[in-house]
């Protein structure tokens, strides 16, 4: 009875967050700015506009890609004609909001590995020697954010958030690149 307008809510809260984002981690940055040296203010310009970037794609894919892959997937499933599937409005955005919010915030992995890797807690190397368990931790992840039970659905998510790790290890490698020939031009 009361979907309908806890939907409505629900819907608008999310909306806003999706379309403030840039405007929260603009004020996170503004917090975390003043205890950063001019030398890594450097190497962290254009920050806002990444983080940005790749959680607008993460939404747009779960939105254009995969909700639409899922609802087909849910409609056309069926275990016996005599089960008759009744899909609420309700969870349809519940499915919709899970997507997309959760595959925009994972879209962030290559950001959150470039930090790790500047500060040197991760290496390429890691990355590299624990590929096959990070490769379980996004299908975890990915089944998290996909409700449904089907390979399907599961496997349209893996793809790019793998892709996203290896894009992770190159970033890194990059870095620690840098990092070295950095180190070797101060010693």
């Amino acid at each position: 009875m009361t979907g309908q307008f806890i939907t409505s809510f629900t819907v608008a809260f999310v909306g806003g967050f999706i379309l403030a984002f840039p405007y929260v981690f603009w004020e996170f940055w503004r917090f975390v700015r003043p205890a950063l040296s001019p030398k890594e203010l450097k190497k962290t310009r254009g920050v806002i506009f990444w983080v940005s970037l790749l959680f607008f794609m993460g939404v747009a894919f779960g939105y254009y890609v995969l909700t639409p892959f899922m609802v087909n997937f849910y409609f056309s499933y069926s275990l016996s004609p005599l089960i008759e599937i009744k899909p609420t409005f309700s969870d349809y955005v519940e499915n919709l909001v899970y997507t997309t919010v959760g595959i925009g915030i994972l879209f962030q992995m290559p950001l959150l590995v470039a930090v790790l890797a500047r500060i040197g807690i991760v290496t390429a190397r890691f990355l590299k020697t624990y590929r096959r368990h990070a490769f379980v931790i996004i299908l975890i992840a990915a089944a998290i954010i996909t409700p449904s039970t089907d390979p399907f659905s599961l496997t349209l998510v893996t793809i790019p958030l793998y892709a996203l790790y290896e894009a992770s290890i190159i970033i890194a490698s990059r870095i620690n690149k840098a990092k070295a020939k950095e180190q070797e031009e101060w010693s």
